[in-house]
């Protein structure tokens, strides 16, 4: 979904909804916005439009003047969003505020006077500061980060929190330093090209025919003391990579946020890893249990869903509910995006039978906010969002490592992996790539590292791996249209998938390294 003002546009559907109402747009009128939101903050001219529109029927100008007039009413409030260039064409543009175009006739600035810029806040709802549950040393991290280093990177996986985080820092920095901020968000951006159109979208830059869009952008960007925001990167990494290495040599006291599910890999980044919420130990008490950071977004998203959930005084909540919630956060390990679907399911099903539907199929859950992007409205879509940003031999190495349940050394991910066209040294290239894409979590004991799949991740693979054996499907990959890496063996079965957990070296580990530290003392 594409937001304008307080109208929302479903490329997909060719729909436009206005609080979530469908609104009349004749298909001619569709294609117009069609065309103006593919050129945000440019001229698009008459011609243009007439050919991309009609391209086999001759028409008049007028004709074009009422599908245009069609759109700026469906718009109402927000009518001037469409912009007429005389004589000339028509531009979308993304502010409200056209009083600077007076006396700045080659772009626009709608940067409110708090540095926080209100037409971005208007036009995208994820801007809304929803107060951050149990990211506040995360939040104190980021800000203290940005002010010693130019690029920042938030990285962690799909529903952890980067995009909410990334909003909180954009709040604070922009009351407490007067900073300029400005938004981009890129998931519905596609083509790489077109990651420079939304930097001048987000900016309000009216670029004239002629006129070079970095040059303009860097201009703005060099006027005022900047933070940039990119978020959801990864499937654009390399494009972004490049954009932000010119901004940062072109705009000295520029600083640059990104939130991505794996590092851009450049000069001069600093990458934050965003974590999971703490999760209650499997004895914790009832105190430790409420008090930890995912029981409390879990509870706070149920109170406004469930009239039956105690508003306010948890004394009154029964211990077998607490233990429950305590289940559900282990489960779902943390992660908010799960927690907040969890809590929409509670609210319908209640926590016993939750808690037995998540001991299943954990990554089923779906329900996400109306206003989310598509891959945010399920976990079966995040996950299936970051799966076909991976290679072939990611993708092969990441199913096998779904059979390891609980955590993992390297060299128990390298016997399940490796296959005779996937020897152990590319299978361990494949392990450091999907850790830094998010899709394993790296646990640090001294100086080892141990391995796991998320809960959700496991599970999804898991199931879709079982259901194409079922099947008798043909070797390929667990997403349609993909191919599978050319001579790999044969996905196991599903009696295979279903061994007894592995046991793990960790507690021998652990004990050999803390006796060699008390040797050494």
């Amino acid at each position: 979904m594409i937001s304008l003002g307080q109208v929302s546009v479903s490329l997909e559907l060719r729909e436009v909804f206005r609080n979530g109402v469908p609104l009349r747009v004749g298909t001619r009128a569709f294609d117009i916005l069609e065309l103006l939101i593919s050129c945000p903050g440019r001229l698009v001219s008459k011609d243009e439009i007439l050919q991309r529109v009609w391209p086999d029927t001759v028409v008049e100008e007028n004709n074009l003047q009422v599908h245009v007039s069609a759109l700026r009413k469906a718009l109402s409030e927000d009518r001037d969003l469409i912009r007429t260039i005389p004589g000339r064409g028509y531009m979308l543009v993304g502010g409200e505020d056209d009083s600077a175009s007076a006396s700045a006739p080659d772009h626009v600035d709608a940067i409110s006077g708090s540095g926080f810029d209100s037409a971005m806040l208007r036009k995208n709802d994820l801007l809304n500061n929803v107060a951050l549950i149990g990211r506040e040393k995360a939040l104190e991290g980021v800000c203290e980060a940005l002010l010693g280093d130019s690029l920042v990177s938030l990285v962690g996986s799909g529903g952890i929190g980067k995009t909410s985080l990334a909003v909180a820092v954009a709040h604070h920095l922009s009351m407490t330093d007067s900073l300029h901020v400005c938004f981009v968000p890129l998931a519905q951006v596609v083509s790489p090209e077109r990651i420079v159109d939304s930097l001048a979208f987000a900016l309000d830059l009216l670029v004239l025919p002629g006129q070079s869009i970095m040059a303009a952008i860097v201009e703005r960007l060099d006027q005022q003391n900047r933070l940039v925001i990119l978020d959801n990167c990864e499937h654009l990494i390399d494009a972004v990579a490049a954009v932000s290495e010119q901004l940062l040599r072109s705009c000295p006291s520029l600083r640059i946020l990104v939130t991505s599910r794996e590092p851009l890999r450049i000069g001069g980044e600093r990458t934050l890893s965003v974590a999971p919420l703490d999760i209650p130990g499997q004895d914790a008490g009832r105190e430790v249990i409420l008090q930890s950071s995912s029981a409390q977004l879990f509870m706070t998203r149920l109170r406004a869903l469930d009239s039956f959930f105690p508003a306010e005084r948890l004394e009154t909540l029964d211990e077998q509910s607490v233990a429950l919630i305590a289940q559900v956060c282990r489960q779902l390990d943390g992660i908010p995006l799960a927690l907040e679907m969890a809590a929409a399911r509670a609210a319908t099903l209640g926590l016993f039978e939750l808690v037995q539907s998540l001991q299943q199929s954990p990554h089923l859950l779906s329900g996400g906010l109306r206003s989310a992007p598509d891959r945010h409205q399920s976990l079966v879509a995040s996950l299936e969002w970051s799966y076909r940003l991976l290679s072939p031999e990611e993708r092969a190495v990441l199913e096998r490592l779904a059979q390891l349940e609980g955590r993992f050394t390297l060299a128990q991910a390298c016997e399940m992996a490796q296959t005779p066209v996937l020897p152990k040294g590319r299978v361990m290239d494949c392990i450091v790539s999907l850790a830094q894409k998010s899709l394993m979590t790296v646990v640090a004991q001294g100086p080892f590292r141990f391995y796991r799949l998320l809960s959700a991740t496991r599970s999804w693979l898991v199931d879709a791996v079982a259901r194409l054996s079922s099947d008798n499907a043909p070797q390929q990959n667990i997403l349609r249209g993909n191919e599978r890496l050319e001579g790999a063996v044969s996905m196991p079965s599903v009696a295979t998938l279903r061994a007894p957990r592995i046991q793990y070296e960790s507690d021998y580990f652990h004990f050999n390294h803390q006796r060699v530290l008390a040797t050494s003392q």
